[in-house]
């Protein structure tokens, strides 16, 4: 088994989240019940992002889902900022 791992940045800061329990969380409360595209475990990702990253506005970090890689770690390809903008107060 090889010794190197190649773990991202962005996935070493996301993985001392407790997926499974943030799994049955989401689900006990129903987060993503009506949810199509961007469900709570890619917008939390995209949260992340966004604080690590500084970005200023919804706007700025809508422009940074354009980066292929960022949309592979997030699993997420597109998302418009009215849709994240609902999404936060939701």
């Amino acid at each position: 088994m090889d010794k190197i791992t190649r773990k991202t940045s962005f996935g070493q800061w996301f993985s001392p989240i407790n997926l499974k329990t943030f799994e049955e969380q989401v689900k006990t409360m129903k987060l993503d019940y009506y949810t199509k595209k961007g469900t709570t475990e890619s917008f939390l990702k995209l949260l992340l992002f966004s604080q690590l990253s500084e970005v200023e506005s919804l706007h700025a970090l809508g422009d940074c889902l354009f980066d292929d890689q960022l949309q592979k770690e997030i699993d997420l390809a597109s998302i418009s900022v009215s849709q994240m903008s609902r999404r936060l107060n939701a």
